[in-house]
């Protein structure tokens, strides 16, 4: 990442790119009954979500940009919650839906952790610098 980039950006990439690869396994046109079994679940009043395809394998993942502003574990709660509310809404809509090979998401995903963490804390000291440096009067 260079330092003009905003530190979001690779984060945004690699969020990108996870879609990308679960897009990919399911290249085929929706119809009405892939449609209906499309499960949709969400946290923090709907600004995390996350959509289950009829494959039941996970489509895309939703952060509201301010989600950022809380705490990477408090994200990382809503983030699982969505989730689960969606698997929760396919528990009941028929037969399970056949598992594939999710090693490509699982890297990616484990990539998306291990780079976020560390910057969201950054990131979030980067704030409270600023926030204390404001409460001195703006000296360094």
């Amino acid at each position: 990442m260079s330092m003009n980039e905003p530190a979001g950006g690779e984060f945004a990439r690699m969020l990108d790119a996870t879609v990308g690869a679960l897009r990919a396994t399911n290249s085929a046109p929706e119809d009405e009954e892939a449609a209906r079994l499309r499960r949709i679940g969400e946290s923090a009043e709907g600004q995390v979500r996350a959509e289950f395809g009829a494959d039941g394998r996970l489509e895309s993942l939703t952060l509201d940009p301010r989600m950022m502003r809380l705490g990477s574990a408090e994200v990382c709660d809503h983030v699982i919650a969505a989730v689960n509310a969606a698997i929760d809404s396919m528990r009941g809509a028929g037969p399970a839906p056949a598992s594939g090979d999710l090693s490509q998401l699982t890297e990616q995903l484990e990539q998306v952790r291990d780079t976020a963490v560390p910057r969201l804390g950054a990131f979030l000291q980067a704030l409270t610098d600023a926030q204390e440096r404001i409460a001195r009067g703006g000296t360094r």
